[in-house]
């Protein structure tokens, strides 16, 4: 089966847009600061996207208020960021298909060839080899 490409530009672009109207899923936030699923919430939000960080546990992380699900997250979603792992990824997929999301950023480590080959047959582009702190810090 073939993979998607990892980079597809269309995603890149809403990336370079910057700004609040940006709107960014991270699923995996987390409370704890040394977890990537913090770095990446703060890192983001203090570039000036709209972070909405997704924690079934929590009910805020950095500041921010936090959603148990995709579907309690209020508003468009531009970019779904995954920070989970493997075996929870894949339910992420599917439920960023079913609210018909239009890009999902894996983050490394949250993928194994099995969440690349649900990703390929996905409805919406994937992000997967690249890191989005990084990727946002051009445009």
């Amino acid at each position: 089966m073939a993979r998607p490409d990892p980079h597809p530009p269309e995603v890149f672009e809403q990336l370079r847009r910057r700004g609040p109207d940006t709107r960014i899923a991270v699923v995996g936030a987390s409370n704890d600061p040394a977890k990537y699923g913090n770095v990446i919430v703060r890192n983001l939000a203090a570039k000036g996207y709209t972070v909405l960080p997704v924690n079934p546990r929590e009910k805020e992380i950095a500041g921010l208020p936090a959603f148990a699900s995709l579907s309690a997250v209020p508003g468009p979603v531009h970019i779904v960021n995954v920070v989970t792992p493997p075996g929870v990824t894949k339910g992420i997929l599917d439920e960023a298909a079913r609210l018909g999301l239009p890009a999902v950023w894996l983050q490394d480590g949250s993928y194994d060839d099995a969440v690349l080959e649900a990703a390929a047959e996905a409805p919406f582009r994937t992000v997967h080899e690249a890191c989005i702190m990084v990727a946002s810090n051009f445009g």
